[in-house]
């Protein structure tokens, strides 16, 4: 049912005409950065036609401060602005407009059921009249997903020729959705927009942490946008277990979707202001790598998950991970080499790994590792896999 794609070059595949749906710039955000990566790496080899949204959320449903990419560093790939996630004409319109694309395969990003009609009439409309598609999976489903979630996801993958998935626990939920159909698991690639570190970048990193005012030695790092399944309150907790290391501080940088006053009341009650940074904002393009460079050490404290693309931006910037043993986390953090990974919800353990952390000789013990895994996470790798596809659903 599932394999990785194995020709990392993709260089023996025939050129093909490909279709690309799903959000881009002006649209912020770490899906819209995937789909401009993704687009960028088929077209080196490809002819590929991208189609995105002219409405991707109802503001009503959007619990962010804006939908659109406020970086002065925009990364943009040209596109056909057509779809409209709650207007079913623009669903058909899009349909019709790939269609006329005749494209060998269209590649559909799918992270949240919200877009299950929309991209279930693409997806139905363009198998019927012969053309394949393929459903790339950041989340099968959501973290806490309700019935509503699973049948709006059904809406959509049912009509799927084929599957990407980044981890293989997500084989199974999409197996559930179109049984029979192909699966192949690839993981999520490294984000090298931002950027990417060789040698020693001592330097840069005292540069980074006086952008921060930050005079400590060791700094943890968590980001993204904060929501409750990603774990801040375990890492705000074990940081006050950490008091006994004056020398540590945690900065925190993302936008919160939850009351920020949560945290902060969190914060006093430990009695750890003194010792963590909070940054409640999306984190613009132009800033990531400053963030990054600052930290010694990237912290996933999550519940629960799938896979994450801020590891992948942790990788390319030379920076390890302590992750949860949750999803797909440990399929990418590879102890040791890239980094630590503990139970979820452990106060007590992610406490003790951070301090196992720094006494291993903090991030330059993992930069051999981290070097060593870079091919794993290309996006060659990725886009051989999506010619792996395209050649088993055409027969050749």
């Amino acid at each position: 049912m599932s394999s990785s794609g194995s020709d990392t070059s993709g260089g023996s595949a025939r050129r093909r005409r490909l279709a690309l749906v799903g959000p881009v710039h002006p649209f912020r955000g770490g899906i819209a950065q995937y789909t401009t990566m993704l687009q960028r790496e088929l077209a080196r080899h490809h002819d590929v036609v991208t189609f995105s949204f002219t409405r991707q959320y109802p503001s009503l449903f959007f619990p962010g401060k804006t939908q659109r990419d406020e970086s002065s560093l925009a990364l943009a790939v040209p596109a056909t602005w057509c779809l409209d996630s709650i207007h079913p004409l623009s669903w058909w319109r899009t349909a019709r407009l790939i269609e006329e694309q005749a494209p060998d395969l269209t590649v559909l990003m799918w992270w949240q059921p919200f877009f299950g009609p929309a991209f279930g009439t693409i997806a139905g409309h363009l198998v019927r009249r012969g053309h394949p598609c393929i459903f790339l999976c950041h989340n099968v489903v959501p973290h806490e997903a309700s019935c509503l979630d699973r049948l709006l996801s059904w809406c959509a993958l049912s009509r799927a020729s084929g599957f990407v998935v980044h981890s293989k626990i997500d084989e199974e939920p999409v197996a559930r959705f179109a049984p029979g159909r192909p699966v192949r698991v690839n993981p999520h690639p490294i984000y090298t927009q931002f950027g990417s570190v060789e040698g020693d970048d001592t330097e840069r990193v005292q540069q980074a942490r006086r952008k921060f005012g930050l005079t400590a030695a060791r700094v943890l790092l968590f980001f993204g946008l904060i929501r409750s399944y990603k774990g801040l309150k375990v890492l705000l907790k074990a940081m006050a277990s950490l008091r006994d290391d004056p020398d540590l501080v945690l900065v925190v940088a993302g936008e919160c979707y939850e009351p920020e006053r949560e945290y902060r009341s969190l914060i006093d009650q430990l009695g750890i202001g003194s010792r963590v940074v909070f940054t409640n904002r999306f984190i613009p393009n132009e800033e990531v790598q400053t963030y990054f460079t600052a930290a010694d050490v990237l912290v996933l404290p999550y519940l629960s998950a799938s896979q994450s693309g801020v590891i992948q931006i942790a990788y390319a910037l030379g920076r390890p991970v302590i992750a949860t043993r949750v999803g797909g986390l440990p399929e990418v953090v590879f102890p040791g080499q890239t980094g630590l990974l503990i139970p979820p919800g452990d106060v007590d353990a992610l406490a003790m790994a951070v301090r196992e952390f720094f006494r291993a000789g903090g991030r330059q013990a993992f930069a051999q590792g981290l070097a060593s895994r870079r091919d794993f996470f290309s996006w060659s790798h990725l886009r051989a896999t999506i010619e792996d596809l395209a050649e088993l659903l055409h027969g050749h």
